[in-house]
């Protein structure tokens, strides 16, 4: 829905040191813990730099962790995207290698699924915002045996890292159910919240039409925000599904202003509470009109279904 280029461009979701909402399930399954990452002291406030103390070397049989202040907002399930605080360290040295300044401003931004390496998302799975949680990850976790020689991390070294979890994004929409509106298409979705349509057998509207399907409480989309959110496009002629970030693998972050997404999709997005889930029927003059983009052909009425899971200005 850019209105340049049909594609969104992937979200940066990686830490520098390497290239549950209401869910109840979790993408993968919790390392656990052990006395190896019993045995790491930190000392501090969450959302402060922490003090790092341990017994060099340091390494487990597996990846190990624990909560070393719990927080008490939305769960991590590893399918969410997350921003932290962190500060790793050289499990062999005891050096530390890179942090973050944890004072808020500057947080790394990470979607950290099962196949994440390292692993980190069964290292901070169940966790909650607001939370500092330790991980001790052994060679093989941390860089399969091969060594990060730029951080001058040997192929025996482990790694030892501190996260605070300075915001978890709902992983889906969740919200008040809405009354579903006559000629809109019908919409369900799955457990993971991936929706599917049908599109009734009538023509197309030739008005815009936001219909919210879940009323969310959370803080107002303003415009200017940036807004974190699946969607999924589909065209109205013949219910071709044209982009979608859940078949991508992570939530898109799109600045919400003028200019940078389709008039339509940008008035189904401000004004929308955090949670909502929102479907949208955008006539061909506020999408992509008489030219149509990509596998969008020219004067294609478009089906958005949207859920917003966070927004910052």
């Amino acid at each position: 829905m850019h209105k340049s280029a049909l594609a969104l461009s992937a979200i940066l979701l990686s830490v520098t040191l390497t290239g549950c909402s209401s869910a109840t399930t979790l993408a993968c399954d919790f390392s656990g813990g052990g006395a190896q990452v019993d045995s790491i002291e930190v000392a501090g406030e969450a959302l402060s730099k922490p003090t790092v103390s341990f017994a060099s070397p340091i390494t487990s049989d597996g990846i190990q962790s624990r909560v070393v202040i719990p927080g008490d907002g939305t769960v991590f399930t590893g399918r969410n995207l997350i921003e932290f605080e962190f500060a790793g360290y050289n499990g062999g040295t005891g050096e530390l290698l890179q942090e973050t300044d944890f004072d808020g401003k500057n947080p790394a931004p990470g979607f950290f699924g099962p196949d994440s390496v390292p692993n980190f998302c069964s290292a901070l799975v169940g966790a909650k915002e607001g939370s500092r949680v330790v991980a001790l990850f052994p060679p093989a976790d941390a860089h399969a045996g091969q060594g990060l020689p730029g951080l001058g991390v040997g192929a025996t070294d482990s790694l030892v890292f501190i996260f605070d979890l300075s915001r978890v994004y709902l992983e889906k929409a969740e919200g008040s159910a809405v009354a579903a509106e006559a000629g809109m298409p019908s919409v369900v979705t799955t457990p993971e919240g991936v929706p599917g349509i049908t599109i009734p057998s009538t023509d197309a509207p030739t008005e815009l039409r936001i219909a919210p399907l879940l009323k969310g409480s959370g803080d107002i989309v303003k415009t200017g925000d940036l807004v974190t959110m699946h969607y999924s496009g589909f065209t109205w002629a013949d219910g071709t599904k044209f982009d979608s970030s859940w078949d991508k693998g992570s939530p898109a972050q799109l600045e919400v202003s003028p200019g940078k997404l389709i008039d339509g999709f940008l008035s189904a997005v401000v004004g929308q509470t955090v949670g909502s889930q929102v479907l949208v029927v955008i006539p061909p003059e506020l999408g992509y009109g008489e030219a149509g983009t990509g596998n969008i052909p020219p004067n294609a009425t478009l089906i958005f279904v949207i859920d917003i899971l966070g927004t910052s200005s």
